[in-house]
């Protein structure tokens, strides 16, 4: 029995690699890497690599490599259905019962709900143009949304009208149950149905691949009884904690940086004026959960709550979470307004980006808090201040930013830059060191054998499954077939039917769409490279030596093996053409 790769991806999204494999072996962040000792041969320098970008992890010194499931197989030696369970019931994920039916029988309901979100959507899209939809269009006139962001977004409206989506529902042909399961009605106790929406602008919420999963609603009636804002429920395609508001649209970022906000209008103002790498949480409080989605798409996070003490405290409790996972944080704080919507009414867009632009270290927001604690005039409490910007300071690992703040907090305090560095000192040296990593170079070549034509392999398809730009000038003058070895054949295959499909490329989720655990392995070890696409000149001359060295054995097998004279002919020839040719980037 082997279960669909939706349920395989689900149980693997919720457990993060960086997260299980720091439960079996200390893991200490490196750049956008963790490192540590490998769980699977012994050694006295870590060489085992965990990247919680792609989710995946390799040994550079026996070579073992994978996804979260290929580790819970090699360290609990499970087989694959024994990781599924081990790792699902780690999430308390319900796994359907082992049998195809079940299987089949989810996935069909999951597509039911899918559709029905859409037709919905569709519903409220078309209500904001009904003379009911006045009060909503008028919110939105007061809030300058504009007509063109309006639509980008699917903004709609549920009517004033009890069971007007009940209706709608039924007569498209649905029965009570599933229509109970979408969320989007409740059943009374006296049995009748009725809207869970009612009179409210409403927010399509949409996933990563486009799709709409549920609702929020704001209320615009101001009854003090209602809400002011409403979610759609957990259903079994959506679950507030595991998704965040436009991630479907900030997910295109090119700069690995995403701005979180509080609110579905903060989102879309910011959009407005042309920053679209905003994400909101939805109706709940930031989480590791929300983590696991926003480190798909960014390595670096500026926090945008609002500036009352809700806002400040948000934003106190994220930074932990966000630190700890790898995430390289900035707050800003707004001013002279009550959210981002209302700064750029007020001052404009040109001046919200410059403030946007001069968002500060989570260190000195950190700072500024713990200022508002102390009473800096009294002697002891200025030490007690010290001693708790310390803490905060020896959580940084680079020296340099050490020193940064040293000397902002001497500045604060007027106490010496010396004194608080033997205060870190003192800090550090109380924790638990975590084993030195040996500045040396670990030779690729050895890895893979002095196979260069190997390693020509590797670094193309590394570089076709990472770089969209560079895949688009090397797709016509190299295929899938070029890879000769059956795996990578499929691999690269995979990789460029994602791209014309315009879908998202996960590489734990690719190495999962092959069945055999050589072969997930073999394939974690290609998108575990590490390639510099910085220097333009130098990536144009490996491109084109390893391009040909990949057209030359391919060109050779076939002119070896083809029985075909014509087949063999054409394989001559190009061959010939392509020792001349010059790709360029």
């Amino acid at each position: 029995m082997r279960y669909s790769d939706d349920i395989i991806e689900e149980v693997r999204f919720g457990n993060d690699i960086v997260e299980v494999i720091n439960s079996y072996t200390p893991l200490k962040q490196r750049g956008s890497s963790y490192i540590g000792l490998c769980p699977f041969h012994k050694e006295s320098t870590p060489s085992f690599s965990v990247s919680p970008d792609k989710q995946l992890y390799h040994c550079f010194g026996c070579g073992a490599s994978g996804t979260v499931f290929n580790f819970i197989m090699d360290i609990e030696n499970y087989d694959f259905l024994d990781t599924l369970k081990y790792l699902a019931d780690r999430i308390n994920y319900q796994l359907p019962s082992p049998n195809q039916k079940t299987d089949d029988k989810l996935l069909e309901k999951k597509k039911i709900l899918y559709d029905i979100h859409k037709l919905v959507a569709k519903k409220f899209y078309e209500n904001l143009l009904t003379p009911q939809g006045d009060i909503a269009r008028e919110y939105l006139d007061n809030r300058k949304i504009k007509q063109n962001v309006r639509t980008k977004f699917g903004l709609g409206f549920s009517l004033f009208k009890k069971d007007d989506i009940y209706t709608f529902l039924k007569e498209k042909g649905y029965d009570d149950n599933i229509i109970l399961e979408s969320g989007l009605v409740i059943k009374s106790k006296n049995n009748t149905f009725f809207d869970r929406f009612f009179g409210r602008l409403m927010f399509p919420i949409i996933d990563t691949q486009g799709r709409v999963i549920a609702f929020g609603g704001r209320d615009l009636t101001n009854n003090k009884s209602s809400a002011k804002y409403l979610n759609s429920p957990d259903t079994p395609i959506f679950n507030k904690s595991y998704n965040l508001y436009s991630i479907n649209i900030a997910k295109n970022t090119k700069n690995k940086e995403l701005i979180l906000v509080e609110g579905y209008i903060d989102v879309i103002s910011l959009y407005q004026i042309g920053i679209t790498n905003v994400v909101a949480a939805l109706g709940t409080a930031f989480n590791e959960n929300h983590i696991k989605l926003l480190k798909k798409y960014a390595n670096k996070v500026i926090l945008l709550f609002d500036s009352d003490d809700a806002g400040i405290k948000a934003t106190l409790r994220a930074i932990p979470i966000l630190i700890q996972n790898g995430i390289y944080v900035k707050v800003v704080q707004i001013e002279n307004a009550k959210d981002p919507d209302e700064y750029i009414k007020t001052f404009g867009a040109n001046n919200f980006i410059k403030f946007l632009n001069n968002a500060k270290s989570y260190i000195s927001f950190q700072i500024e808090q713990k200022m508002k604690e102390y009473n800096l005039n009294d002697a002891i409490q200025k030490v007690d201040f010290t001693k708790e910007v310390s803490n905060i300071i020896s959580s940084l690992e680079s020296p340099v930013e050490r020193d940064v703040f040293i000397d902002e907090a001497s500045a604060i305090t007027g106490i010496s830059k010396d004194a608080i560095l033997q205060e870190i000192n003192l800090i550090l040296s109380n924790n638990e060191k975590m084993p030195k990593i040996e500045n040396k170079r670990i030779n690729k070549k050895n890895n893979i054998q002095n196979n260069k034509l190997e390693e020509a392999k590797q670094s193309i398809m590394y570089i076709l499954a990472t770089n969209l730009n560079i895949y688009n000038k090397l797709k016509k003058y190299i295929n899938p077939e070029d890879f000769i070895d059956q795996v990578y054949v499929k691999f690269v295959s995979l990789i460029y039917e994602y791209y014309e499909n315009n879908l998202p490329i996960y590489p734990a989720e690719i190495t999962l769409k092959f069945d055999d655990i050589e072969e997930q392995k073999k394939i974690s070890k290609v998108f575990m490279q590490k390639i510099d696409f910085s220097n333009n000149d130098n990536l144009e001359k490996i491109i084109n030596d390893q391009v040909k060295i990949i057209k030359k054995a391919y060109f050779d097998k076939v002119i070896l093996e083809e029985k075909n004279i014509e087949i063999v002919q054409k394989a001559l020839k190009d061959k010939k053409l392509f020792e001349n040719l010059y790709i360029n980037l």
